[in-house]
């Protein structure tokens, strides 16, 4: 994974999502971050609404959120990599401005469990995660709570949207960075939204030695639907991420 200057026309979508799989597959202690739109919107005081939420999300420049994904998005550790957005899955303007803040080696797309990457994640990742050895927690909407998933988890840590705001957002650092302190080898996944970024960048801050992964809204099937077109498309449909 390189700069986006460098390599741009050997960079390819699939050998990056096999790269980070290997990784999960060799139980490799590192983090993916990503940010997409909602991220972006975020960090530069743009309001969106979000598919999750249904609702308009208020402008949010200099707050704990915003502070926090900026900080995700410039950290740098030869075991961290992040996620931004490609040109086409979000504005050009929008994703060379992030190219621009990524300070770190270790970049690739925000998408990289999506679009046609999807079926492999569906067919490779959750095998691993169902198989890991060590505790796996899993931060996510709490509609999921109690329904069956398609890997094991053995702690469900609940979010709803106010999860973006204070002082919810600094009680879930508060209360995920004190589970990552407690063992070595644990797999974290997101599946929050920016939050989910925010909590890759700090638990890997707090404890290098676990995995943890942004998985956004990979496994919405199982928690509040599929509500995303990659989500319930054909395989031929899938488009492949450009850089």
């Amino acid at each position: 994974m390189d700069k986006c200057e460098d390599k741009v026309k050997t960079k390819n979508f699939h050998d990056d999502f096999k790269f980070i799989l290997n990784k999960v597959k060799n139980r490799d202690s590192f983090a993916f971050g990503k940010h997409c739109d909602g991220e972006y919107n975020i960090m530069r005081n743009i309001e969106f609404a979000s598919v999750d939420m249904g609702l308009g999300l208020p402008p949010t420049s200099g707050n704990a959120c915003s502070k926090y994904l900026r900080e995700a998005l410039q950290y740098t550790h030869k075991d961290y990599y992040v996620g931004v957005s490609c040109p086409c899955c979000h504005h050009i303007d929008a994703c060379m401005w992030m190219r621009e803040q990524v300070q770190s080696p270790n970049i690739t797309w925000a998408n990289l469990f999506v679009n046609s990457n999807y079926p492999h994640f569906l067919k490779g990742m959750l095998k691993e995660f169902d198989a890991w050895e060590g505790r796996t927690v899993l931060f996510a909407n709490e509609e999921g709570e109690g329904k069956k998933l398609p890997f094991n988890v053995d702690v469900y840590v609940p979010c709803n949207w106010e999860a973006y705001s204070m002082p919810y957002l600094e009680k879930h650092i508060t209360e995920m960075t004190s589970l990552a302190a407690q063992e070595d080898g644990q797999l974290f996944l997101f599946s929050c939204g920016p939050v989910g970024s925010i909590l890759a960048h700090k638990l890997h801050q707090t404890n290098p030695n676990n995995t943890y992964l942004d998985i956004g809204s990979t496994i919405s099937p199982w928690i509040v639907g599929a509500n995303r077109r990659y989500l319930f498309s054909p395989p031929e449909k899938l488009k492949t991420c450009i850089w």
